[in-house]
């Protein structure tokens, strides 16, 4: 059983969801035999969207030490030096290995590691165009986001922006938000700038249907029935008279 790939998972959501990390350095490793007890660095990458970890900053090393003070028992040491770029999202990280049959182990460290400091990323931006009514020139928006574990955005103005599910800005203000139109899409949630739109398309089809007001002007005044007037049973004699033959019979059994 030989090593093959080490995986070192940063930005952990939650623990047992390693591959749902933010970044992973991946160190490919191979036995080299002509040398006794000896692992070659075959190559190292990165498995990120964000450039959170510096590629060019990344080496590993590996070296045979002993287990333990008392044991002659031999291990190998692999050393990886990495820079962290900016603040991730959790602080929790995993180490995983797999031999060369394709077992693999993960272990999870959440206590004692935390990554502070300044982004040394340069902010995200966005740019786009709004045009407030026929009077006004369409405008440039453009948005920085500060921290890149938030949705929130900043523009020129100083106003805040979010952005929605489907990819589209809405700014927030002390007194309302302007919303822009979404995209369109077949299915859509409560969310979209277009779900009060269609909320009232389907009122409209629904009155081509079934039209109350309609119905009710060709109708006339609605009408309605009186219920029948309800009969106290314990005012009927013939409910009375049986109710009194069945409780002479109830005494009369339990005198048996």
């Amino acid at each position: 059983m030989d090593l093959q790939r080490i995986i070192i998972y940063f930005g952990v959501p939650d623990l047992s969801r390693a591959t749902d990390a933010e970044s992973a350095i991946l160190v490919e490793v191979k036995r080299d035999y002509s040398i006794p007890s000896s692992y070659d660095i075959l190559y190292i990458t990165h498995d990120q969207k964000e450039p959170l970890v510096d590629a060019d900053a990344t080496s590993a090393t590996v070296k045979e030490v002993s287990c333990n003070v008392a044991d002659k028992l031999k291990c190998h040491q692999f050393e990886i030096t990495f820079r962290i770029m900016a603040p991730l999202s959790s602080d929790i990280v995993a180490f995983s290995a797999m031999d060369t049959d394709r077992r693999v182990t993960v272990t999870y460290a959440n206590d004692g590691i935390i990554f502070a400091g300044d982004s040394l990323l340069a902010p995200a931006t966005a740019t786009f165009q709004i045009k407030k009514g026929n009077q006004h020139p369409a405008e440039t928006i453009t948005l920085t986001q500060q921290d890149r574990r938030y949705n929130v955005w900043t523009d020129q103005h100083g106003f805040v922006w979010l952005k929605n599910e489907y990819g589209s800005w809405f700014q927030m203000t002390h007194a309302a938000y302007e919303e822009l139109a979404d995209p369109s899409v077949n299915v859509m949630t409560r969310h979209h700038s277009s779900f009060a739109g269609m909320i009232e398309a389907e009122r409209v089809r629904a009155e081509l249907v079934f039209n109350a007001s309609e119905i009710a002007s060709h109708v006339g005044e609605s009408f309605s029935h009186d219920a029948p007037v309800r009969i106290d049973k314990l005012k009927d004699p013939v409910i009375l008279e049986r109710l009194k033959v069945a409780e002479i019979a109830a005494l009369r059994y339990l005198q048996r």
